[in-house]
């Protein structure tokens, strides 16, 4: 409110000097017209906040009330040249202008109303302005906050998600009293950890996605026997502390169990490559479809991960979908900085 008021006033004040020194220039007199201009001043702030109430009371109601709100401006600013008007008619010009006569229904007129339309135009332009930066502002504000609620959201999907086929792997193993119970349990609880607390960071490390990703690997290897699945991850980082979003590359290894190797009968095969170079980020994860097709309800894994690089990186990534009748092969590529991709 106190900002609201300063801006008013020095609004007033600035609109006030400049036409008191404008017309200052004639005589040099600087004094004087501060006084008479000082004078006019109520009635071009009259006429000002008359057009900006019209304006605010019947624009935008549609065609049949939009022309009060310029009737109402023009007859406001009407009013105001007349006030000034009167104003010179009366005290002005015979006092402090003695040498100049006045015809009241001139066309000079026409100048005193002009002075409360520019005063009017001015404020409404400037009252435009600064709403269309609050709008523009409050628009950020809440599509940051959208952003941040669909991200909340996202994850609350995934943590499910993931616990769901991680529990999966640990019920399976308890009915037949596996002796990797225990040791899949202690896994679970550490990726559980590193979901529940680290996930909820904006970026972590790349070594730490990389270490979740190594655990998950070895939590699911425990429940294929000898020779029934082959696996090969390479990892490159030429900067292993660079930051990224939490969580965008799990998605990817889970489905790759869940609906590639999972679902082999025979040997099942998982290639895994993840390189970082001068902040580029390019991660490629191929494996086998099962000889048998199955009626599965598909995951939203890769919908959640597409929608997170979307909110996340927007144009600085690209994610890809290869399969044929064999393979399935999902290609990443993210960049970390601010430029395009």
């Amino acid at each position: 409110m106190k900002r609201r008021w300063f801006l008013h006033l020095a609004f007033w004040v600035a609109f006030w000097f400049i036409y008191a020194y404008t017309y200052s220039r004639y005589d040099g007199n600087l004094g004087k017209y501060l006084f008479t201009e000082g004078l006019e001043m109520p009635a071009r702030m009259l006429a000002t906040y008359l057009s900006i109430w019209f304006f605010e009371r019947f624009s935008g109601l549609g065609g049949q009330t939009t022309w009060l709100a310029f009737g109402g401006a023009a007859a406001a600013n009407f009013v105001g040249g007349l006030l000034n008007r009167v104003l010179k008619l009366v005290y002005l010009v015979p006092v402090h202008f003695p040498d100049s006569t006045i015809d009241f229904w001139s066309y000079r007129m026409m100048y005193d109303v002009f002075d409360c339309v520019l005063a009017s135009c001015t404020a409404l332009s400037a009252r435009m302005y600064f709403r269309q930066q609050a709008m523009q502002q409050r628009e950020t504000q809440l599509r940051a906050e959208k952003s941040e609620a669909e991200l909340r959201a996202l994850k609350g999907q995934l943590h499910p998600h993931f616990l769901f086929n991680t529990i999966n792997n640990l019920y399976a193993l308890a009915r037949v009293k596996s002796d990797k119970t225990a040791p899949v349990a202690l896994k679970l609880a550490q990726l559980l950890r590193y979901v529940l607390y680290e996930s909820q960071k904006p970026k972590v490390p790349l070594d730490q996605e990389i270490q979740l990703l190594n655990d998950y690997v070895a939590l699911e290897k425990l429940r294929f026997d000898e020779g029934r699945l082959t696996l090969k991850m390479d990892v490159s980082l030429d900067e292993p502390k660079t930051e990224i979003a939490p969580l965008l590359l799990l998605p990817l290894i889970e489905n790759t169990f869940k609906h590639g190797a999972s679902e082999q009968r025979d040997e099942a095969f998982i290639e895994v490559s993840i390189v970082l170079k001068n902040n580029v980020l390019e991660a490629k994860i191929r494996n086998n479809k099962p000889f048998e097709k199955t009626e599965n309800i598909p995951g939203i894994g890769l919908q959640n991960l597409r929608r997170q690089l979307e909110l996340l990186y927007p144009e600085r990534h690209k994610l890809e979908v290869l399969e044929d009748e064999k393979d399935f092969e999902v290609r990443l590529r993210i960049l970390l900085n601010q430029e395009s991709i």
